[in-house]
């Protein structure tokens, strides 16, 4: 279970507000708050850096990782520019990614996005400094293995991988998704190695679809279930926006039937 962590928001939900407050401008203190909920992992996204936010420079939101390894000792995921889709998006995510790799070696970070697009620099920098990469197609069982494919080619171990193969949000073809998941594990278990690799399911993808028009109070239900959902399809990372999902889905984990006594 990863929560998130934002270096920008354009408007925060009133609940979140209710629990994080002003720590929501700085970074490193909503970390701290986010630490004692006890995630299994902080996801810190750095959005300021995109050229269609405030285009910050790398060199700063570098200093911001090295405050939040500082901050905690929990496993961190770096998340740059989540859809690298823009041109002007891309060249600053691989430049903040591949630095992000040599400037925090032995830290065993998990960063990424990675795209078949743009993935040469930022996997020989992870492999060379004993990271792992956040892998990220479109919803497409032979994308996602050929991505593996491809990153291997540089140095990177299938178990050094982890497969996002975009979430979409519950309404915005969810089902697609869960399928995608699916028959990747299908894959795995009859075979292929390229297709074992750990799978993340971004829940909070429900938060940020302005059209639900829905009450901010609704919304960690609808991550909650988005979660469970990517769980069942068989998912090994949830990340989650709202302590309340985190508490909701660690909960159903302990009632439902493989829960037992495991420690979630």
């Amino acid at each position: 279970m990863a929560l998130e962590v934002y270096d920008y928001l354009n408007q925060a939900p009133d609940n979140v507000m209710e629990v994080f407050g002003d720590a929501i401008m700085d970074p490193v203190e909503w970390v701290r708050i986010v630490d004692k909920f006890n995630p299994d992992i902080i996801n810190l996204n750095i959005r300021s850096i995109s050229p269609l936010t405030l285009n910050r420079s790398v060199k700063d939101a570098l200093r911001l990782v090295e405050d939040v390894l500082q901050t905690t000792s929990r496993p961190i995921m770096v998340t740059g520019i989540m859809d690298p889709v823009h041109t002007e998006d891309l060249p600053k995510n691989v430049e903040f990614l591949k630095l992000i790799a040599e400037s925090f070696k032995g830290e065993r970070l998990l960063i990424g996005p990675v795209t078949a697009e743009a993935y040469e620099t930022v996997a020989e920098a992870a492999s060379a400094n004993d990271h792992n990469l956040l892998a990220k197609t479109n919803m497409d069982v032979n994308q996602a293995i050929r991505l593996n494919e491809l990153l291997s080619t540089k140095g990177v171990s299938t178990d050094h991988i982890v497969m996002d193969v975009t979430t979409g949000a519950l309404g915005y073809g969810i089902e697609y998704t869960l399928s995608t998941m699916e028959r990747l594990r299908i894959r795995a278990l009859q075979g292929d190695r390229m297709a074992g690799s750990p799978m993340i399911f971004f829940a909070s993808e429900n938060v940020f679809i302005v059209e639900f028009k829905e009450s901010p109070s609704n919304l960690p239900m609808y991550e909650t279930t988005a979660a469970i959902a990517g769980l069942m399809s068989g998912a090994d990372i949830i990340s989650l926006f709202y302590v309340e999902s985190l508490h909701m889905v660690r909960s159903f984990l302990r009632e439902f039937p493989w829960g037992g006594d495991r420690n979630f």
